[in-house]
């Protein structure tokens, strides 16, 4: 199932995208058991929303017409991983880390997809950073890596905005939570449809021009292990988010440099997930 947040008449409701670009509201049709996408994941409602799914002989809306939110109507905890991909790690200096590198993306910092970025008055230097975003379905605690695909609701796609004087001559979360720099969706992938993640890969367009491109092989620490890690330091819940790290080819290892301007369009795109796209305000 490919699942979606978003606003009508700025109500939040939650469906299901169909193959072509139908939308199937569940919301109305199951929303008395389950009131937004977060809580089908936190009751493990997905059984329920398949039989829904099996029942609905037409669409309720088109996904053309769809106000995203930022895959969920309330806050989670979103966990992003630093220096995961072995080339971007040498692009950006620094040697192979021993552990997951780790910061914290606060809610304002986040943008669904099509909605417009911010781009930063106070620095030029406002960066791109393509990743997969992997989605809890249920409450992890110091979880082995061997069961730990077992807690996973399913996949997106994030762009991890970075302003990097900040986050290099400041601190790392100042650097990675300007105000509305960042971005996730547009949907809830389940893993039944996505498949081994070894086999596919991440590119990132800016402006049509592809500025990165890495198969998730490539991974330093995989999804089995970065839930193990980061379970064996806090609770992860039901709907929180890990996005699990970004490859090489983001703008400030260019030469010359390639930061985001007013205008541009960056699009991040995962094989069996989606497209996310985003254009600076």
């Amino acid at each position: 199932m490919k699942l979606a947040s978003y606003l009508v008449n700025g109500q939040s409701y939650y469906g299901a995208i169909q193959s072509d670009g139908g939308v199937i509201d569940l919301s109305t049709k199951i929303g008395q058991n389950y009131a937004g996408l977060l809580e089908l994941i936190q009751k493990n409602g997905f059984d329920a929303a398949r039989a829904t799914l099996a029942l609905a002989t037409q669409p309720d809306r088109q996904e053309a017409s769809l106000q995203y939110l930022p895959l969920f109507a309330k806050p989670v905890t979103m966990h992003c991983i630093g220096l995961n991909y072995a080339a971007h790690a040498a692009e950006a200096g620094h040697k192979l880390p021993e552990f997951p590198r780790t910061f914290v993306k606060i809610p304002a910092a986040m943008v669904a997809h099509r909605e417009l970025l911010e781009k930063p008055t106070l620095s030029p230097e406002f960066d791109f950073e393509g990743e997969l975003a992997v989605v809890l379905s249920q409450t992890a605690r110091n979880v082995p890596a061997a069961e730990a695909l077992s807690y996973v609701a399913g996949y997106t796609c994030f762009m991890d905005g970075s302003v990097r004087d900040y986050q290099f001559q400041r601190t790392l979360d100042q650097g990675k939570n300007f105000f509305r720099s960042s971005s996730i969706g547009p949907a809830l992938v389940t893993p039944d449809e996505v498949g081994p993640l070894e086999n596919l890969s991440l590119t990132t367009l800016v402006s049509g021009e592809m500025m990165q491109h890495a198969s998730f092989s490539t991974m330093i620490f995989s999804v089995s292990k970065l839930i193990e890690y980061m379970s064996s330091v806090t609770e992860l819940r039901a709907g929180d988010v890990i996005a699990t790290g970004t490859p090489e080819g983001v703008g400030f290892s260019r030469k010359p440099p390639r930061f985001l301007n007013a205008g541009d369009t960056i699009e991040v795109i995962i094989e069996r997930v989606g497209t996310l796209k985003n254009t600076v305000g």
